[in-house]
């Protein structure tokens, strides 16, 4: 990752009783590094780009002697970095903090108030004018060469996620269509040196997602088997060990607990297509993990980049759990259509075929004309004769009005719907 430096020059003449004497100074100068290489995306954020900032100065004795806000309309540029010019005494201690990429100026006006801030972001990619950065050094001096550097930390760690479908088998399809960060955290204490969400609130509803195309590169090998990157961002959020003695990947989760709100994790979301299972159309195969530096721990620190490789094996269902949920699965082959159509319109005298086709053969199947046991006057409208093979029914429509039937099919389908026939419309 790269980092930013400020530098901190000054010149300073100080009265001393009756006697003048000119004391050794230095003037400050933020060095801001320009945007690096290219991005992902068109609204990936530009790593290295500093679009404002905030600089507070404190004294040995914790008073503030000098609180900046700088737009990104007010950046001087100087030798093709961004500059800010102030008067320090040389070889007193100051504690000094920056921000980067906050878009306002910071409230604080104690050195308390700023190291306990906690800064929000209003959505989880709030970061167009660049990634929202901080540092905090304490008691430092300016030294006589005038030279001050100050780093920068990023506050979002980056994760760049690949998918290795090498030992996938052969027969099966595994498609990205849309990855999100759970327990996205929505704050980060700036000036401290971890940083964590501490409850649901510091949680987006919904994290950082891409999905469709912005996921083509996951599903793009870029050698055998292997797919391209795609990055994603969060805030820091450093929840520690929480776990003991966990040895594989699948005991890293959480029985209900707050943990499973605040801590952060990984979901997947794929098309899936094997000769026994496939996604429905309106459902996914879903996997999820949670990050952090190792199995017991949740840690998801700033300025941080995690390469992360999803691996599926096998059929790639071979765990059934939160973390691999097959829900969205349904047996290959299956089928549930209605015929004719759903709404319909015939003459009264008719008779009028309606039935289902439902695959596998042999599913339960359940066929209800509604009301027709319990109203007469539906009755009068129609009698009904039910196929030989239990998919579907004739109505002998006899007056005008409406015929509803309820289909519903059993395991493996489990799939239900209405149809409706209008009688002399």
């Amino acid at each position: 990752m790269k980092k930013y430096l400020l530098y901190l020059l000054s010149v300073l003449s100080v009265p001393v009783g009756c006697t003048r004497t000119e004391t050794p100074t230095i003037s400050v100068c933020f060095s801001l590094l320009p945007p690096g290489g290219p991005l992902t995306r068109a609204n990936d954020p530009d790593e290295d780009r500093i679009a404002d900032y905030n600089l507070f100065i404190f004294n040995a004795y914790g008073l503030l002697e000098e609180k900046v806000y700088v737009s990104s309309r007010q950046l001087v540029m100087e030798d093709g970095v961004v500059t800010h010019h102030t008067r320090l005494m040389q070889n007193v201690p100051y504690t000094i903090l920056a921000a980067a990429n906050l878009g306002y100026e910071l409230p604080c006006r104690t050195l308390a108030e700023a190291k306990a801030y906690r800064y929000f972001m209003a959505y989880p990619d709030e970061f167009t004018p660049g990634v929202p950065m901080a540092t905090v050094l304490d008691g430092v001096q300016v030294g006589a060469d005038g030279q001050f550097p100050l780093p920068l930390k990023r506050l979002m760690a980056r994760v760049d996620l690949q998918i290795d479908r090498t030992a996938l088998d052969p027969d099966v399809h595994f498609t990205i269509r849309s990855v999100q960060i759970g327990g996205c955290p929505s704050s980060v204490q700036l000036f401290k040196a971890t940083s964590k969400a501490e409850s649901r609130e510091h949680i987006f509803r919904e994290g950082y997602v891409k999905s469709w195309r912005e996921v083509d590169a996951l599903n793009k090998d870029t050698s055998v088997g292997i797919s391209g990157i795609c990055r994603f961002y969060l805030l820091e959020n450093c929840q520690g060990d929480l776990l003991e003695n966990v040895t594989t990947d699948r005991g890293k989760v959480f029985d209900n607990s707050l943990y499973q709100e605040v801590c952060s994790y990984i979901e997947i979301k794929a098309d899936y297509r094997s000769p026994l299972w496939n996604s429905r159309s309106d459902s996914f195969l879903i996997y999820r993990f949670y990050l952090g530096e190792n199995l017991n721990n949740f840690d998801v620190h700033r300025n941080a980049c995690y390469q992360v490789t999803v691996r599926p094996e096998g059929d790639g269902l071979r765990e059934d759990s939160w973390r691999v949920d097959k829900s969205g699965l349904e047996p290959a082959g299956k089928a549930f259509i209605l015929h004719p159509a759903a709404y319909n319109e015939c003459a009264s005298g008719e008779d009028f075929h309606l039935w289902c086709e439902v695959r596998p053969a042999g599913t339960p199947m359940t066929i209800d004309p509604l009301a027709y046991d319990t109203d007469p006057r539906v009755r009068e409208i129609f009698d009904y004769t039910l196929d030989a093979d239990g998919y579907g029914l004739t109505l002998h429509t006899k007056k005008g009005g409406s015929a509803v039937v309820y289909f519903k099919a059993g395991p493996p389908v489990n799939r239900d719907t209405l149809a409706m026939v209008v009688v002399d419309p």
